[in-house]
């Protein structure tokens, strides 16, 4: 599952992640992630760990962050807008955590649980799921070391590419069109994306569109022709083969799998 491109407007989602893995990308919701088996590489701005079970990685919101799962994993993951923990939503919008990264369960084992309510009262009752979020937040602001956000990210050209191509990767997109928008040469921006984003500028914008197509897929019934246009696709030809080989089945028979 990767929802992560709903996090950009939605207010709150708490779900279960089997294998986490996406590119380098931020939104303007905080997220919580904690882990219940495997493990799963994070990265957050510039610091990266592996997460086992019982960790927990808080982003702040406009952070540029990944996941990458070698082997297996699952976790607990929620999504949220900052208005929605109105005791902390001024620290969420000045402040940022020395380190993103939290071990729990033998230091304060009611964190596991508050977890698990937290995602089984997610689909029947939101409010008492957003219950749990707060007692989870107050436990860990009491542990995190805060310091003032750095607007310094706000320059660095894999916050500003990233960024932008969030916000207009259903548009069509080229190197030049980047390098024009953001003044930037446009070989040095190709090699960002290898050396920083460690994937190929074509990857990760098409990443990003199957991402939206496979969750349009999933919960609307749009036909494949709306969705492909919409994700930002130039055609369905294209669509399909990139569709096909990301997902190993055609966008039809993912649709039939996803409907049961």
């Amino acid at each position: 599952m990767h929802p992560f491109y709903e996090g950009i407007q939605e207010g709150f989602r708490c779900f279960s992640a089997p294998d986490l893995t996406f590119p380098a990308h931020l939104h303007s919701a905080a997220e919580l992630v904690f882990m219940q088996e495997g493990s799963l590489t994070i990265t957050v701005q510039e610091q990266t760990k592996t997460l086992f079970s019982n960790e927990i990685a808080l982003i702040f919101p406009d952070m540029v962050h990944s996941y990458t799962t070698c082997g297996s994993s699952k976790s607990c993951v929620c999504i949220f807008s900052p208005g929605r923990s109105k005791d902390y939503y001024h620290i969420f919008r000045t402040q940022q955590p020395k380190s993103p990264f939290f071990v729990c369960g033998t230091q304060n084992p009611d964190i596991p649980l508050a977890f698990f309510r937290m995602l089984s009262f997610s689909s029947n009752t939101p409010p008492v799921s957003e219950a749990w979020l707060h007692l989870i937040l107050t436990y860990l602001f009491q542990e995190a070391e805060l310091l003032p956000r750095d607007s310094r990210s706000d320059t660095e050209i894999s916050y500003r590419l990233i960024s932008y191509i969030t916000n207009h990767f259903q548009e069509p997109l080229t190197l030049d069109k980047i390098a024009q928008e953001l003044h930037f040469n446009k070989y040095y921006i190709s090699r960002v994306f290898t050396q920083k984003l460690h994937c190929s500028f074509s990857a990760y914008v098409n990443h990003l569109r199957l991402d939206y197509a496979a969750h349009q897929l999933r919960s609307t019934d749009h036909t494949i022709t709306e969705i492909w246009q919409e994700a930002g696709f130039e055609s369905q030809k294209t669509f399909n083969r990139t569709f096909l080989s990301s997902y190993g089945v055609t966008p039809t028979h993912y649709r039939k799998m996803k409907s049961f």
